[in-house]
């Protein structure tokens, strides 16, 4: 079972096999029960998004949400609610150092700060339990804007559905200078960056443009989990399938061996994992779905192979069909 803590965001969409979802905020259990998360580190992926302090403090938004004066208005309404009290920020960042170097995926929105003079400066980026990312979103000029079109997106990236969500629904939040330590897998036309992976020094994850509309938040989510830890049972697929023809054989095997050799962790090639008594269409099959990507090998004889032409085909159409 893997394990999602989703915070200030909502997945509505349809239940995902082997995957349990939290909805819940960072505050301290002893303020609130029922919406305090579990400790960072027991879940697989975090997504946050900071939106107002009721999003990272309870998960959701709230009644004061969208009030310029929430952090007073959550204290009168119960004192527990004062954020010194509801909220330990030196606790959830070492829960969520813990998380990081366990391997878990974390995901954070974009968001405007909202800052506040509350008992002293605050601002909702500690939602965020992480101060290197608080630290980039604040140096890299985070501007507010309202688009649909994209400029360039990386193809290759885990989120390329997500964006192309965002194209209809729209997006709003994006990094004009992003730092060092930040790279850029989606930018707006003018060049603005809506997306990124980030590697601070031991904080590693993903910074992104909030979602705008329920099915973009969906989107987001099972796009998250795309990023989970290989299933150690197929691990062994999960890299490069190697597609070419017998008769290429000894240049292929060359190849696998020089993919490993230079880090590429698993390259799939039917003589090293297909047994005696295994069906070769079937483990052929398996080896394609669990393999990001496909390779094919050219040469003058494979290009005219009805197998590797099969093996194409079968690749292509399932890249349109789940990106």
């Amino acid at each position: 079972m893997r394990r999602v803590l989703t915070v200030g965001i909502t997945y509505t969409g349809d239940a995902i096999d082997g995957v349990e979802i939290d909805n819940l905020g960072l505050c301290q259990p002893a303020v609130d029960q029922a919406r305090a998360a579990f400790p960072l580190y027991e879940y697989d992926t975090i997504i946050i998004n900071p939106q107002s302090y009721s999003h990272f403090l309870f998960g959701a938004a709230g009644e004061f949400s969208d009030e310029p004066y929430e952090l007073g208005k959550l204290k009168s309404q119960n004192d527990r609610y004062d954020i010194d009290t509801a909220f330990d920020s030196a606790d959830r960042q070492n829960e969520m150092d813990a998380a990081i170097a366990s391997g878990a995926t974390v995901v954070w929105c974009l968001s405007e700060p909202k800052r506040a003079n509350f008992y002293g400066y605050r601002e909702t980026h500690l939602g965020y339990a992480a101060p290197k990312v608080a630290a980039l979103v604040k140096r890299s000029d985070l501007l507010v804007k309202k688009g649909r079109r994209m400029g360039a997106v990386d193809h290759d990236s885990p989120f390329v559905r997500y964006f192309d969500v965002l194209a209809q629904t729209g997006w709003t939040l994006c990094l004009s200078d992003p730092e060092d330590g930040y790279a850029s897998i989606a930018s707006t036309p003018e060049g603005y960056s809506l997306g990124g992976h980030v590697v601070r020094g031991p904080t590693v994850g993903w910074l992104l443009t909030p979602p705008t509309s329920q099915e973009a938040a969906n989107q987001l989510v099972r796009d998250s989990l795309a990023l989970e830890k290989a299933d150690t049972a197929h691990e062994k697929y999960h890299g490069i399938f190697l597609s070419h023809t017998g008769v290429d054989k000894p240049f292929v095997r060359r190849l696998r061996d020089d993919l490993l050799a230079h880090g590429v962790p698993r390259v799939w090639l039917d003589e090293a994992e297909i047994q005696i008594g295994d069906s070769l269409i079937a483990k052929i099959d398996e080896g394609m779905k669990l393999s990001r990507y496909i390779a094919v090998v050219l040469s003058t004889k494979s290009i005219d192979a009805p197998w590797v032409k099969k093996e194409l085909d079968v690749a292509m159409n399932r890249e349109i069909t789940t990106g």
